[in-house]
């Protein structure tokens, strides 16, 4: 693929991270907000602070945020910084996809698809610690479509191949999430939500033993780093709570993205 192809997908992510913005600040549920929120199918995008309609070329992804210095162009509050975050971390996620897979296929489509929805699941996460049930229903869709796009099913055979290719994830899926569900049990809910036990359950039926092991092990470490960093600058407690599905999410990434370098660490756990 030519250089144009990257810059056309980098822009494209950059265009959905926008609209993730609109997700995410129009998620229902949040509390900090001056003025109702539109509902995501509904409205022009506004300042959340004076409600002030925001015009197109306040609008381009990452660059308006720098040349507004990080203010509403009306009001003057602050902006938040998550914006040119989202837009950014969209893009270059994809970015990384397609440069990894350079032919592009209704599997790397599909792909591109979980990646960006595990993108929003981050930074729902984080500003809200929800990961909502909507997000993770399109998630398994996207996974069980992406799971059988390389087989070929005879409308007679449908359920015999789709059984057959779908069991061993299933069975890896199930065993993960039930070790997991224990802990959340026994915790009461304190050491991770029940959103985070679902996500662990597609994350094992999305790349299967030993990736799936691997993925939830390396966020699981991500996560404890984190924390231990934040305990240190004493900028939380060892009982605040932390956003583990972003964590989650940021190791499927990875793992999807550069799956045929990690297979090779991954032979030494089968």
């Amino acid at each position: 693929m030519g250089i144009y192809f990257y810059i056309f997908i980098f822009l494209i992510g950059l265009t959905v991270g926008s609209f993730f913005n609109v997700v995410i600040f129009r998620f229902k549920g949040s509390g900090t907000l001056k003025k109702v929120p539109d509902p995501l199918w509904r409205g022009r995008s506004k300042c959340l602070n004076c409600g002030s309609v925001i015009r197109w070329f306040d609008l381009i992804p990452v660059f308006s945020y720098f040349v507004l210095k990080r203010r509403c162009r009306k009001c003057k509050i602050r902006l938040s910084l998550l914006y040119p975050i989202v837009e950014a971390a969209t893009a270059t996620a994809l970015l990384l996809l397609f440069l990894n897979n350079p032919t592009v296929s209704y599997l790397t489509v599909a792909s591109a698809f979980i990646v960006a929805l595990l993108i929003l699941i981050i930074f729902l996460d984080v500003r809200y610690l929800i990961i909502p049930d909507k997000i993770l229903i399109l998630l398994a869709v996207a996974i069980v479509l992406r799971l059988n796009l390389n087989t070929t099913i005879n409308i007679t055979d449908f359920y015999r191949l789709f059984t057959v290719s779908l069991s061993n994830s299933l069975i890896f899926a199930l065993g993960l999430t039930a070790f997991f569900g224990i802990l959340y049990i026994v915790s009461k809910g304190r050491w991770l939500g029940l959103g985070d036990i679902k996500l662990i359950f597609l994350m094992g039926f999305l790349l299967g033993y030993p990736m799936g092991y691997l993925a939830v092990v390396a966020a699981v470490w991500l996560a404890a780093i984190f924390s231990v960093i934040l305990i240190i600058q004493k900028k939380a407690t060892a009982k605040t709570e932390i956003p583990f599905g972003s964590f989650l999410s940021i190791a499927t990434i990875i793992f999807i993205i550069f799956n045929n370098e990690l297979q090779k660490i991954a032979t030494y756990f089968q």
